[in-house]
């Protein structure tokens, strides 16, 4: 850990030792991270600066620091993401969505879609991986030890969709972290799809980050237009995304 930011290396096959400084509150100052990351024998170093970093600088910061290592350009997590404003009260909220999804919501209510909340992550994970198809399971790993870390703290729920014979056709795990909820996974059933479950799901998580007094509700990653070959299957669900009334958030690219 350099200037309380901490520091990811392992050692990959053929790379040598690999680090990782994601999404530090401040870049940790270069004289000191340099004589450190040398001392592990670092080969190859990724950054993934918060999105109010100036990009300028953060530009900089990834020159000198190529001088010494092999930099990665290609990032890790999404370099674009869609934050909903959730402290105005739900009449707002919903007034913010658009048309299709309002009418959407209504759609879902009138098909006798419930939401509760659970606390079985693995009803979630089966929901997840049958609507994933084929690598269903790989989408879903680690997801029981994540909701496990968070729920210790109380920082991990679960909202789930019921038809009115109590069959689960969607799920989503939310994930609180500051004054943010986060929209970490979501799934729903062909059925549930048809019944518009997943647009009801995100206006329950709206609500629900709402009441828990949060200041924004995170869609975590979303389509970045900047690296268009990228993530491009991303698309769809960004499409779906942009409906409920949030505004863009680009983190700085390293080139």
């Amino acid at each position: 850990m350099i200037d309380d930011v901490a520091i990811f290396y392992r050692h990959l096959p053929f790379m040598g030792v690999m680090a990782k400084i994601q999404r530090p509150n401040m870049l940790p100052y270069l004289p000191k991270l340099i004589p450190f990351l040398r001392q592990l024998r670092v080969k190859t170093v990724l950054v993934e600066p918060i999105a109010t970093e100036d990009p300028i600088q953060f530009a900089a910061y990834v020159q000198s620091l190529s001088k010494f290592f092999k930099m990665i350009s290609s990032p890790f997590l999404p370099t674009k993401t869609i934050r909903v404003d959730v402290t105005p009260s739900e009449k707002i909220m919903f007034s913010s969505l658009n048309q299709a999804k309002r009418r959407a919501v209504r759609r879902a209510e009138k098909f006798g879609i419930s939401i509760t909340p659970s606390n079985n992550i693995y009803d979630l994970i089966a929901i997840k991986s049958k609507a994933a198809g084929t690598f269903g399971r790989m989408t879903t790993y680690g997801i029981d030890k994540l909701w496990s870390i968070f729920y210790k703290k109380k920082q991990s729920h679960i909202l789930l969709a019921q038809t009115e014979k109590h069959e689960v056709v969607g799920g989503v795990l939310l994930l609180l972290s500051g004054d943010t909820c986060y929209y970490w996974i979501a799934g729903a059933t062909k059925k549930g799809k048809h019944m518009f479950t997943p647009t009801l799901l995100v206006w329950e998580a709206l609500k629900f980050a709402h009441a828990k007094k949060c200041a924004f509700f995170d869609f975590v990653g979303v389509w970045d237009e900047r690296t268009p070959k990228q993530y491009h299957e991303w698309k769809g669900f960004t499409k779906f995304k942009e409906g409920f009334g949030g505004k863009e958030l680009y983190y700085p690219l390293a080139k």
